[in-house]
């Protein structure tokens, strides 16, 4: 595909619906997969920040307010749902919060239920689906 041919920046990747632009934060360890997810979130229009350990990734959600956090379960430092539990103590607009995790069991789901999350995504993430919870998510 020659550069004229390209669509503009900011227009929607083939596939993927597009909703109106978030402030979302990635918190997940694997750096390939940080990456990934950031790129995709930025093509269909999301204001990304990232996180790479649970510490950090809580004390951004709570300084910057995003409107989506997706958090990996398993983090070296604390795991997701530790992190889940402190966002939903602390932060003063509670943000939508879904879990990243290789899990996909019932009782894996309700456990993050149980943490605060509101949805479970089990890796890898389907662009797609992903793009409909964040729309379906919206104010």
């Amino acid at each position: 595909m020659s550069p004229k041919d390209r669509p503009p920046h900011g227009e929607d990747a083939p596939g993927l619906a597009k909703s109106p632009g978030r402030r979302v934060l990635i918190i997940e360890d694997d750096e390939d997969g940080r990456e990934t997810l950031r790129l995709l979130l930025e093509l269909q229009g999301h204001d990304v920040d990232v996180a790479a350990t649970g510490r950090q990734g809580a004390t951004l959600a709570l300084e910057t307010r995003p409107d989506v956090v997706l958090v990996d379960i398993g983090l070296p430092d604390v795991d997701g749902y530790a992190v889940a539990r402190e966002i939903r103590a602390r932060a003063p607009v509670a943000p939508l919060l879904v879990a990243l995790t290789g899990y996909g069991a019932s009782a894996d789901r309700q456990q993050a239920l149980e943490a605060g999350f509101d949805a479970h995504l089990v890796k890898p993430i389907e662009p797609g689906t992903l793009a409909r919870l964040l729309a379906d998510s919206q104010p």
